[in-house]
This record gives structure tokens, sequence and C-alpha cells, in this order.
């Protein structure tokens, strides 16, 4: 089992994700439905809450086959061709990421193969859809978890007298584009591995909210996001399909990415097989919900890096 995790090193960022956006000289409009999106994230609410609560994680797909996806086909095709034109503006950077040893020793390294970005306002003219999208996702999703989680707690048997009110913010988030080439990996790790220690350093990221930007993916494309569930033999592997949506608490759920397009060389230079998604975390406002004692999944985080 791995000893060092491996996190992004961004900060938290309090801003609207419209304030610096110029006046676009043709303006581009999204084509996102924004109230069917709003009406399907509120709808779904309860039933992200109980699996967030009860597992640990919650994601869309497989659907029903009569249920309509999240996000359309057409609206993943669109956003992937925005963030390709962003890449060609020059906006995605080398991604890197930081190991902590058991002694506190913080290295910095540089992942092969993957480059990333955080979207800002100034984005909206070449990707209207992509902040459209995270604009409803940041707004909508931390009151709709906090009250469905904090109702699902409530209704159950009373045996934790310590259980946390959920106090997801809607005013501060931080967030990354990534775009993954073939061969490329994440190592094992969890996302918010510092947590509250009084520092300069705190993180209070409590939900990772991931949307893949795949549609034309199939399963020798590889990449799949796997997530440890249990001992090193309880694993749950998620293909990073087009639509996709994975929802899990950023402190606690170790997680790791296979080898994207494994069958494909690292220097093949078509971008059929890149694998973009897109990450959004979510703080929480009550430094005791960030690694809480006791928790249901504690276990996981410990057990992973033994």
């Amino acid at each position: 089992m791995l000893r060092a995790s491996h996190r992004v090193p961004i900060q938290l960022c309090r801003r609207l994700l419209f304030s610096t956006t110029p006046t676009p000289t043709l303006p581009l409009d999204p084509i996102l439905n924004v109230p069917q999106l709003q009406k399907d994230l509120t709808d779904l609410a309860p039933s992200m809450a109980k699996s967030l609560t009860t597992v640990g994680y919650w994601t869309n797909l497989p659907t029903h086959i009569n249920t309509p996806p999240l996000i359309p086909s057409t609206i993943v095709r669109t956003i992937r061709e925005q963030c390709i034109a962003l890449r060609n503006e020059g906006r995605f950077e080398q991604s890197v990421s930081e190991s902590i040893d058991d002694t506190g020793v913080v290295t910095t390294f540089e992942k092969e193969g993957v480059w990333a970005y955080e979207p800002d306002g100034a984005d909206y003219d070449t990707a209207p859809d992509l902040l459209t999208y995270m604009s409803i996702v940041i707004g909508m999703l931390p009151p709709l978890l906090n009250n469905a989680v904090n109702l699902h707690n409530a209704v159950q048997v009373a045996a934790n007298d310590d259980r946390r009110t959920l106090s997801l913010s809607n005013e501060a988030f931080n967030a990354k584009l990534a775009v993954t080439s073939p061969g490329s990996t994440y190592p094992l790790h969890v996302d918010n591995t510092l947590g509250i220690t009084g520092s300069t350093n705190d993180d209070t990221r409590k939900l990772t909210c991931i949307l893949y930007l795949n549609p034309d993916y199939e399963p020798d494309h590889g990449g799949e996001l796997r997530l440890v569930l249990g001992d090193e033999h309880s694993h749950l592997d998620l293909t990073p399909e087009g639509g996709r949506m994975v929802l899990f608490w950023s402190d606690e759920i170790p997680h790791e990415v296979l080898p994207c397009a494994p069958h494909q060389s690292k220097d093949d230079i078509t971008t059929r097989y890149d694998r973009y998604a897109l990450t959004v975390w979510i703080p929480d406002t009550d430094p005791r919900n960030i690694q809480p004692k006791g928790s249901r999944f504690e276990s996981l985080r410990l057990a992973a890096f033994k």
C-alpha cells in the first residue's frame, strides 16, 4: 500500500464565475438546458445523499433505458469541443501534484502525460457551456446536498449521537479541467489528505464532483476511475464515459485512475483517446466535518496508506 498521498495544490477560490468576463464581440450563448439541469439535480439530491452517506460515492450511470441522461451527449460533445478550444489557446499546463511522506515532507512532482488548468470567468467567451455547468453545480449542489444528507441522517437509527450537520459551501470552491493522454495514470490518493491542522495548509475540501467529457468512449480507451471501498481487493471501477458524473467524499475515499488508452502509443498525436475530466471540489464550512473521527469511511483512508 502507498505511504504517500497526492493532492492538487490549488487553493480555494472565492470568486464569481462571471465576474471577470469581458463583453464578447460576438455573444455566444450556451446551449445547455439550464432549467432541466436544475430540475434534475433537485430530483437526484435524495439518491445522491443516500448513496454518499451509505457507500461514500454516487454516480448517475448506468441509467435506466428510459431515463434521460443528466447531461445529454450533444452537450457533452459541445463542452469537450470548448475544452479543446481552451487547450488550443494555451490555457493548459503540465499537471503537478504533491506527495507527503510520514514525516510531513512535501515533494512536488509532475504528472507525466497529464495537463490541467483552472477555469474561471474569463473563459466564458470560449467555453460558455462549461462555465454555465460549473455555475449551476457550485450554486445548487451544496444547499441541495446539505438538506438531503442532513434529512437522511435524521431519519436513521439514532445510534450515532455525534452526527455532524453537513455544511457544504456554495461561496467557495476550486476546480480543475484535466486531459490525460494515452498511457498516463493517476496514483492512488485521497484528494484532501491534509485536513484541518490549524496551519496555513488547512484543506476544507469535502465533496469531489467529477464530470467526464468523453462522448466517444469505448472500453479499450481505459482511464477508469478506481474507488477503493474496502481492502485492496475491494474496489469499484467506473468508466469515464461522456456524461458520467461522480460524487465522493474528498477527505475519505481513496481512488486512482487506471492507464488511459493502455494499448495506444504514448506518442499517438491524435486526440481521440485523450481523457477529459472536469473536477469541482466543494468545501465544508464546519472543520469538524473534515476527516471526522469515527466516520464510516475513516478506515478506508487510513488503510490505503499503511
